[in-house]
């Protein structure tokens, strides 16, 4: 049996943990010399998609993660001038996240790479197949959230 028969074979959630990793490992590898990794990039598209002063539990919660790996990413790139956080004016608790300029500079290259990986990922597949993967991953996306938040409430 070849390595692309048994991979088919594995479950669903298997297979979408294993395309992450590499997924994860071609983008750290490619966007080495920046300094950042792959949840840096997430983290500062993010941060670009939501706009200036997004609150860090905002973000832990877009981006589906828990706020003690979250926090290491945004020390990092807060150490490295991609960010700044501030004291929300209407609650000292709340820290807020903006990015920079350096950070939005860098989020441009960074898009650069990952677009030109995408393009090198997707190669070959038929635009009516690619439409209906994100058709499919979105809606994977949005019941997984359905699903945590659901759990949640129990």
């Amino acid at each position: 049996m070849t390595e692309d028969e048994l991979f088919a074979r594995r479950p669903l959630g298997m297979r979408m943990a294993m395309v992450a990793r590499q997924w994860r490992t071609v983008i750290d590898y490619a966007i080495t010399e920046t300094g950042l990794t792959q949840s840096s990039w997430t983290v500062l598209m993010q941060l670009y998609q939501l706009g200036d002063n997004v609150s860090v539990s905002e973000l832990a919660e877009m981006q589906g993660i828990e706020l003690p790996p979250l926090m290491r990413t945004l020390t990092l790139l807060e150490k490295q001038g991609y960010l700044v956080r501030s004291v929300s004016p209407y609650d000292k608790r709340i820290r807020l996240l903006t990015l920079t300029t350096k950070g939005r500079t860098g989020l441009e290259a960074l898009n650069r790479v990952v677009e030109a990986y995408q393009h090198r990922v997707t190669q070959g597949i038929p635009e009516a197949q690619l439409t209906s993967f994100n058709t499919t991953l979105n809606q994977i996306a949005c019941n997984l959230r359905l699903i945590r938040e659901e759990d949640n409430k129990n």
